[in-house]
């Protein structure tokens, strides 16, 4: 599927380190009048381009696509010289403020009911942003999409981020730590066998693996400064009193391949959806689907996969 047209911009950070933040935006095309806007967060050590087939398919049906690339990744990473690195200190905030700078900015030129989609990390920024800026957003914000999700509790994501700070320390904030990568990425081919990549886990799609290994903007290890950060985030964002902050009106659809090793092969996507309700978000929808990986807008079913979307979108009746 071929996009026709995509519009690489950029905006300026309003808060914390400075920096030029680059985004997509893939409007839906004359005549036809967009229905919606979906906003994508994209995963850790990949970038926004690789939604561009999903953008394409989305045009098709109404709506209006944006995605950025996040502190220390894709275009913004390579306009700032920090490609794996959000920030000196506190990256993961940051990353949460530029999100609704984003949403403002893009929003401003359009009247448009929201979705925002996020994947895997982008799963937990979309949360993160969705908790500290409910009242900023729940006029506009009609959907929630968490793809390749997890839900991991307080204590466990505290203690990680304790082993980071540890790391840190030892090999300094820019640096990468095998610790950290094995204790993460490194791990996450264990569940597959045989294996041709050390990404298998990725997709099933070996198309899929090898895009992505070849692609220099994705695939690389973070740097121990924003691991410490990540998982001061995600401790924070996962507190029952945190979930609970998203709007109870808020439709959200959970979806992730249910041997996903980020999701705990559907155990931890179960849990997210069980933490969300216990929060009292009254609309949540879970999809788990069998043999699939890590990234479910790229497996050997996608074709499937877009269809849920699509349909979980147009049940919101916008």
């Amino acid at each position: 599927m071929n996009l026709k047209t995509t519009n690489l911009k950029t905006i300026t950070f309003n808060s914390g380190e400075p920096g030029d933040c680059y985004y997509h935006e893939w409007p839906v095309q004359d005549p036809q009048t967009p229905r919606a806007w979906v906003h994508i967060m994209h995963g850790m050590a990949e970038h926004s381009a690789r939604y561009a087939e999903l953008a394409a398919y989305l045009n098709q049906q109404g709506f209006h696509v944006t995605a950025d690339d996040h502190r220390g990744h894709g275009k913004t990473a390579e306009a700032n010289g920090n490609l794996y690195h959000f920030a000196d200190s506190d990256g993961w905030n940051q990353m949460v403020d530029d999100q609704l700078q984003l949403i403002e900015h893009i929003g401003s030129d359009n009247t448009l009911p929201l979705i925002i989609l996020g994947h895997s990390m982008g799963s937990f920024l979309a949360m993160h942003t969705c908790q500290r800026y409910a009242d900023k957003l729940t006029s506009r914000l009609q959907g929630l999409v968490l793809s390749g999700s997890n839900y991991a509790p307080p204590w466990f994501c505290s203690t990680a981020s304790q082993i980071a700070r540890v790391e840190r320390a030892r090999l300094g904030g820019q640096s990468v730590s095998k610790l950290l990568e094995t204790m993460s990425f490194g791990a996450f081919n264990n569940a597959f066998k045989p294996v041709r990549t050390e990404k298998d886990w990725i997709s099933s799609n070996p198309d899929t693996v090898d895009r992505y290994i070849a692609d220099p903007h994705c695939g690389g290890a973070i740097s121990t400064q924003s691991w410490y950060d990540f998982l001061r985030g995600l401790a924070e964002l996962s507190a029952p009193a945190a979930m609970a902050t998203i709007s109870k009106q808020l439709p959200i659809y959970i979806f992730s391949g249910a041997l996903d090793p980020v999701g705990g092969a559907g155990k931890g996507v179960k849990k997210l959806e069980s933490m969300l309700n216990r929060g009292g978000v009254s609309q949540v929808s879970c999809r788990l689907y069998h043999g699939g990986h890590h990234e479910m807008l790229n497996e050997t079913n996608k074709t499937e996969v877009y269809g849920d979307l699509l349909n979980w979108l147009n049940d919101l009746k916008i």
